[in-house]
């Protein structure tokens, strides 16, 4: 079976790790790009060096490693941050996704990508499946997995593309639609079905849940 490659989506916080971990047991390769983004600036990397060179040694520990803390710091300051930090970074990471999709023996490779969309790249795979969940379930939980106070959980969420237009986005694309506004069990038995879609041709579902007003 030709190798298929599917990218899962979503707003932060929206869940989109708890789905992945889900779809790993039900036997995909899971490649988180998070985890990746970790991998392109270990010490002494190209990207880490990259990033130092642009804005200095303050986003270093005293033991040579990234302060993510201060790198976040840097992101939420100014859009001319933000692009240069990605402008650095992401051809790093999808040079590394790709090396790692490649490697995979698995026939579903399933790519946790949070700026699907925003970067433009649906063309690197067959199917999209984006997780929603309401605005409180959102700022609710990324207040307690960040541990930030609400003022900031809202900017966190404000610089990425809102839920509406990532839907109107995936209409472009296969796209499956995951709602995690319930439990820990509603969410697993949601990707049992999705699975067992995942290699049938199929209609982007986003319109439908945009005409619910999502």
């Amino acid at each position: 079976m030709e190798l298929l490659k599917i990218a899962l989506t979503g707003g932060i916080a929206c869940g989109k790790s708890q789905l992945a971990d889900f779809l790993a047991t039900l036997g995909a390769e899971i490649i988180r790009l998070d985890d990746v983004s970790k991998q392109v600036t270990t010490p002494n990397s190209e990207g880490l060096k990259a990033l130092v060179n642009e804005f200095g040694e303050g986003l270093l520990e005293r033991d040579g490693c990234l302060n993510r803390e201060a790198l976040r710091v840097l992101l939420l300051e100014s859009e001319t941050n933000k692009t240069l930090i990605e402008g650095i970074l992401h051809p790093k990471i999808l040079e590394k996704m790709r090396e790692l999709q490649g490697k995979s023996k698995k026939e579903v490779v399933i790519v946790e990508i949070p700026l699907l969309f925003e970067k433009k790249l649906e063309y690197l795979f067959d199917k999209a499946i984006i997780v929603t969940c309401n605005n409180e379930n959102q700022l609710n939980r990324l207040k307690y997995r960040a541990n930030v106070d609400e003022k900031l959980a809202k900017k966190m969420i404000s610089v990425q593309m809102s839920q509406k237009d990532r839907l109107k986005a995936g209409r472009k694309m296969q796209s499956e639609i995951i709602e995690n506004n319930g439990s820990i069990a509603d969410l697993r038995q949601q990707a049992e079905k999705v699975y067992t879609t995942l290699g049938r041709p199929q209609k982007s579902q986003c319109d439908l849940y945009l005409s619910r007003g999502h």
